[in-house]
């Protein structure tokens, strides 16, 4: 049986010497080392929600400069570029209340993404379908106004009973989109340049 386990333990030894292809998420980089600067593109917006192309860019380049150690440098000049489009916005409802007004949805965004080495043309990271959602509630009753989240949005807590569910909707939703470009931004950063 010790025999066996030697046997074992040198056979998968030789095959993680070998390089067969596996890695722990998040140990590798899809960026070269010769890569010293990054062009975040304008995402093309396929979507109906207008701004989103401009917020996602803006999102994305901050994620860079704040988490990565490639210089973010204007359009098609950097060694890497990261291109995508923003394919659809959507929220469904979640929850209804006791006469089937929904009042807790969910928003979603659905982007695809690419980074390229410039000089080569080489497609380093190529992700179709990349999607984050979050949750906003649309009423009076479903807002907390003690939480962390509400406390980052512009709603008055005061100004709530004289707001209608369609205005506070509206500010909710906004605010989810607003929450989903971040989250976007940091797994667009994590999955091209941490090779998650």
């Amino acid at each position: 049986m010790t025999r066996h386990r030697r046997q074992m333990g040198v056979w998968g030894f030789a095959m993680l010497a070998l390089g067969c292809g596996y890695r722990l998420a998040g140990t590798g980089t899809n960026v070269p080392p010769t890569a010293r600067t990054v062009s975040i593109a304008l995402f093309k917006n396929t979507a109906r929600e207008k701004g989103l192309d401009v917020a996602l860019q803006s999102a994305i380049e901050e994620e860079f400069r704040r988490r990565g150690t490639l210089e973010v440098i204007p359009d098609k000049e950097g060694d890497l570029v990261l291109s995508g489009t923003i394919i659809r916005y959507w929220s469904n409802p979640i929850a209804f209340n006791g006469t089937l007004v929904a009042n807790q949805f969910q928003a979603n965004l659905l982007v695809s993404l690419k980074l390229t080495e410039r000089a080569t043309g080489r497609v380093l990271y190529d992700n179709p379908a990349l999607q984050e959602s979050t949750d906003f509630g649309a009423v009076t009753g479903t807002v907390v106004s003690a939480s962390p989240r509400f406390q980052d949005e512009t709603i008055n807590a005061r100004d709530l009973v004289n707001l209608t569910n369609v205005q506070i909707g509206e500010s909710r939703r906004r605010t989810a989109i607003d929450e989903l470009v971040q989250q976007v931004a940091r797994q667009v950063y994590l999955y091209s340049m941490e090779a998650f």
